[in-house]
């Protein structure tokens, strides 16, 4: 198991509750981004969301879930905040700023969804299976492996700077600006190099581009539990959005 894939496995709790087919994830990422875009109402946003971190919940995504839901509601205190006690352009700027992190929020919370709970070799059968391009799939899946990396570099990164007495923080940013964009943002832009380039590599000498068809040790089909997961994803954003 190389490091992005055991990073992959500890980001979240190993036992998941229930799985989805990685295409059902994919569905649901590209279904939710349609949602967000199309979102009729307030109401509309808070159930949506409370649904994405229930099925977070239920896959054994615990602390995900938690942060996530603690995170939009820090967003609506601040959205509440700035409507009631700010006027003019000081409102305009928080209020803006809340509404767009409102807006993409949900997609966010999919996308951690596929990339903590999805293996990069189910993910490679599952759109092989669908007759996807290698040229699509190849990308997609050096992808899974890249975010995950770099959240470990940037803790590593911010452990060592906290030794320094350096804060990553907004705070710690407009104290020290040069210093902080000199010792915490430069080594972590050197580390998403190395690590494109590492990926690359592994990827090239694991026979990534060999045009046969792959094999897989786990078992990648659609089961009871996507039926399910699709049709209460599809049926809210259809009556929220077209009925209601």
């Amino acid at each position: 198991m190389n490091k992005g894939e055991e990073l992959q496995g500890n980001m979240h709790m190993h036992v998941f509750t229930f799985k989805l087919d990685p295409r059902t994830k994919i569905y649901l990422l590209l279904l939710v981004n349609a949602a967000v875009f199309l979102s009729p109402s307030f109401q509309f946003e808070r159930i949506l969301i409370a649904i994405i971190l229930s099925l977070c919940f239920l896959m054994g995504m615990f602390s995900f879930s938690l942060k996530m839901m603690l995170g939009y509601g820090l967003i609506l205190g601040v959205h509440l905040v700035s409507e009631m006690f700010l006027s003019g352009a000081w409102e305009l700027m928080f209020v803006s700023f809340t509404m767009f992190i409102r807006k993409i929020f949900p997609c966010v919370v999919m996308g951690g969804l596929l990339v903590g709970t999805t293996k990069i070799n189910e993910f490679m059968t599952a759109l092989g299976k669908i007759r996807i391009s290698k040229k699509v799939i190849i990308p997609l899946a050096v992808m899974l492996r890249y975010f995950p990396m770099i959240g470990e570099d940037w803790r590593y990164i911010k452990d060592a700077m906290k030794l320094r007495g350096i804060s990553p923080s907004i705070i710690g940013f407009l104290k020290n600006p040069v210093q902080t964009v000199e010792c915490i943002y430069v080594p972590l832009l050197m580390a998403a190099s190395k690590i494109a380039d590492e990926l690359s590599a592994a990827s090239i000498a694991r026979g990534i581009e060999n045009p046969k068809e792959r094999s897989c040790f786990q078992h990648v089909s659609f089961q009871f539990s996507d039926c399910i997961v699709m049709f209460i994803f599809t049926f809210f954003v259809f009556r929220g959005v077209f009925i209601c």
